[in-house]
């Protein structure tokens, strides 16, 4: 399968880092791949002039279509930022918000895309055609005013705030000309006419409601706060209606058959509800987020959890169309072939980007929701298929195959061990799993082992992994000897790495007590650490980066802990890690899996180059040569001075691992002095030490490099240079010679 190019957003982020109780600057790199494109992250959806059906792909930027029959395609633009809601325009055109992008877009059926931006336009969220042929939209900044916006076809923008306006989510067009939007921030619904009067109504029974539809004369809504679909009359008179099925719905609109569907986002279905009140639910759809009638008498909704788009017939009957590429990445690793691996348990299969960011993706049928992947001592990954109870292999050149993982098994974590063999977790049996190359499994169980969830290869030769139920860390012999060590009583543990300091350190999700980073020994001495900035996420996967320190996720953003236990962090935009492990590269790589996306945070080079030399090869060149220590750089930059202590330049660069360079087109008989340095997205190593060199002078022959007047010559026709160091005596000369005049010094 060929790699297919995915788009790359790269910024660049600063955080602070305690070290010591100093505080000090650390620059780093994020980028994050999202492939595509196709069905990334899609969130708004409605049906098309042309028959189809029409989406946002909030993830990578772009506007989708699909066909009832299934076709996909993308529309790119530099001007679709963070898109959200879209519409059917008067026009025949697509219209959507860009969230990001502050504009209203618009797109036609031939995929040309138009933008439209003004003062009025600030973070616009929902969009639907008015009675009066414009297009309104709910603006919701996070800074400034909510409002209600309208656009004309030709792009002329009016806003209309007013105080009962607080957290506009959806608009529809009501029964009585009227536009009608729901008011998350503050448990009402609203209503304005096309001349911009607002009006607001409040009850006991609308709570944080979400979308809003009009059908049958009156306007339905959904209320997330109190899991009911709501009911408002163009009076104002209110209706809730309740049912076990209905959990944090979501959008809602009417259906073919009369009645309205909605989905809900707690319970991951699609819900249906008469004009009665009477309701019904279907699970086994997935996350659906927003819903559309499509044109052929079903209902299509967005799956952005897992980049797919779902249909369900109004008899109940679904499927869905999954993108290929990254979906839901749960482990990650590096490969033996220089790439990073990872698991996606949205569409079934594994996917590999290599440092490029170049994308592919392998589907099988044996593979089912696999989580936890690791390189194996074969050259092939190594993973663990919950959805399907086995353990999986795949090659590097996409290869798979898969082994029962032994009755009732649900393996979770894996990891490489000491022997040679695959050891894995099986949260569900209270078990640990060994499987050989050849797939013979063995099972161990022990009293101590409860809800096994991630494992690691210890310093000391043995498998150390969490105890998800138990509030402890376990270690099992090659042999199956096991035995397990108290952690913090209120804090069920999650990741477990092996830290640079030849300790175990591991994630703690708080329960009774707050997320904290674990230290144990390996003779079972815990340390715990805290902090407040812990506190928002849930500390998942943990890893030893480039730096020396302990680098782990939380669902929101990346932590750094110091083997010292000081703890800092930095935000991962909206990435959102979740399996993180470090990249052959020297970067840290991740998965962000609810927005499906692999992340890559690169950071300063984490050591300078060494053993700078200097030699002169003519009357013009001088060779540098040094070492390389560094394990992330992208390059090297070289600077020159002249007096080896100020006016440095940089002269050139050279590409990564590369540890030589020639100055060329210097004046014969001149003194240089060089350092070295690393350099990468995020920044800067420190320098090398300094080194000299003194270009040759002239032969003798060729009747330079003598003083004016002089009778003396040099015996051998040419002077000798050698190299020396920063702060060393000047180059010796040719016995016998004379003191050549220095040529001038043109710098270069």
């Amino acid at each position: 399968m060929r790699p297919r190019p995915i788009a790359a957003i790269g910024i660049v982020l600063i955080a602070l880092f305690g070290v010591g109780g100093a505080r000090a600057e650390l620059t780093v790199s994020l980028t994050s791949f999202v492939d595509g494109p196709g069905i990334v992250s899609p969130y708004g959806i409605a049906a098309g002039a042309d028959g189809a059906l029409w989406f946002t792909n909030r993830n990578n930027n772009s506007i989708g279509r699909i066909t009832t029959g299934g076709a996909v395609s993308a529309y790119s633009d530099a001007t679709i930022s963070f898109p959200n809601g879209i519409t059917a325009g008067p026009d025949g055109a697509q219209w959507f918000t860009n969230y990001r992008g502050n504009s209203i877009g618009r797109i036609t059926t031939a995929g040309v895309v138009t933008a439209f931006s003004h003062p009025g336009i600030a973070s616009p969220v929902a969009i639907t055609t008015g009675p009066d042929g414009a297009l309104w939209f709910t603006n919701d900044p996070y800074l400034g005013l909510p409002s209600i916006g309208r656009i004309t076809t030709a792009g002329v923008v009016s806003t209309y705030a007013d105080a009962s306006i607080s957290g506009p989510a959806a608009i529809t067009a009501g029964p009585d000309g009227a536009l009608w939007f729901t008011n998350s921030g503050n448990n009402s619904i609203g209503r304005i006419t096309v001349a911009g009067v607002v009006t607001s109504f409040t009850h006991p029974g609308i709570s944080a409601p979400g979308g809003i539809t009009a059908e049958s004369g009156a306007l339905w809504f959904t209320n997330s706060g109190n899991n009911s679909i709501g009911r408002i009359t163009t009076a104002g008179a209110v209706t809730t209606f309740s049912h076990a099925s209905i959990a944090s719905p979501v959008a809602i609109t009417p259906g073919p058959d009369g009645a309205l569907w909605f989905s809900n986002w707690g319970n991951y279905s699609i819900g249906r509800i008469t004009t009665a009140g009477v309701v019904s639910g279907y699970s086994g759809t997935g996350l659906g987020v927003q819903i559309a009638a499509g044109s052929d008498s079903a209902l299509w909704f967005t799956m952005s959890e897992v980049n797919a788009i779902g249909r369900i017939t109004t008899s109940g009957v679904i499927s869905k169309l999954v993108n290929p590429g990254i979906s839901l990445p749960d482990g990650i690793a590096a490969g033996p072939d220089g790439a990073v691996w990872f698991a996606n348990s949205g569409n079934d299969s594994i996917g590999r980007v290599n440092t490029g960011g170049a994308v592919s993706n392998y589907v099988d049928a044996t593979i089912g929701s696999p989580h936890g992947i690791t390189a194996g001592p074969d050259g092939a990954l190594w993973f663990t298929n919950p959805g399907k109870g086995s353990i999986g292999r795949i090659t590097t050149g996409g290869a798979v195959s898969s082994f029962p993982a032994g009755a009732g098994s649900s393996p979770w974590g894996i990891t490489a061990g000491p022997d040679g063999a695959l050891w894995f977790t099986r949260p569900g049996s209270n078990a640990i799993g060994r499987i050989t190359l050849a797939g013979v499994v063995s099972t161990f169980t022990d009293s101590s082992i409860k809800y096994p969830r991630e494992i690691t290869t210890g310093p000391d030769g043995a498998l150390w992994f969490t105890n998800g139920a138990g509030h402890s860390v376990g270690r099992i012999t090659t042999n199956g000897t096991v035995s397990a060590f108290p952690a913090d009583p209120g804090a069920s543990p999650e990741g477990i790495t092996t830290g640079p300091d030849g300790a175990l350190w591991f994630t703690n999700v708080g329960n009774t007590s707050a997320n904290s980073v674990g230290r144990m020994t390996t003779a079972g001495v815990v340390t715990i650490y805290t902090d407040i900035s812990l506190s928002v996420g849930s500390p998942h996967s943990i890893a030893t980066g480039p730096d020396g320190a302990l680098w782990l996720t939380d669902g929101w953003v990346l932590f750094r802990v110091t083997t010292g236990g000081a703890i800092d962090y930095f935000d991962a935009g909206s990435c959102r890690p979740y399996g993180i492990t470090l990249g052959p590269d020297g970067a840290l790589w991740f998965t962000g899996r609810r927005m499906n996306v692999i992340g890559k945070a690169v950071l300063p080079p984490t050591a300078a180059p060494t053993a700078l030399t200097a030699t002169a090869l003519s009357r013009s060149q001088i060779r540098l040569v040094w070492t390389d220590t560094v394990a992330n750089e992208s390059g090297f930059r070289i600077e020159r001075s002249w007096n080896g202590s100020s006016e440095w330049r940089q002269i050139g660069t050279v590409a990564a691992n590369v540890t030589s360079f020639t100055h060329a087109r210097q004046p014969a008989l001149t003194t240089s002095y060089y350092r070295v340095r690393a350099t990468n997205a995020a920044g800067n190593s420190s320098y090398s030490n300094a080194a000299s060199a003194t270009t040759l002078g002239w032969l003798a022959s060729e009747g330079q490099g003598l003083n004016p007047g002089s009778a003396v010559r040099p015996t051998s026709g040419k002077l000798a240079a050698t190299t020396t160091a920063a702060g060393a005596a000047a180059p010796a000369r040719s016995s016998g010679s004379s003191r050549a005049a220095r040529p001038s010094r043109t710098r270069r």
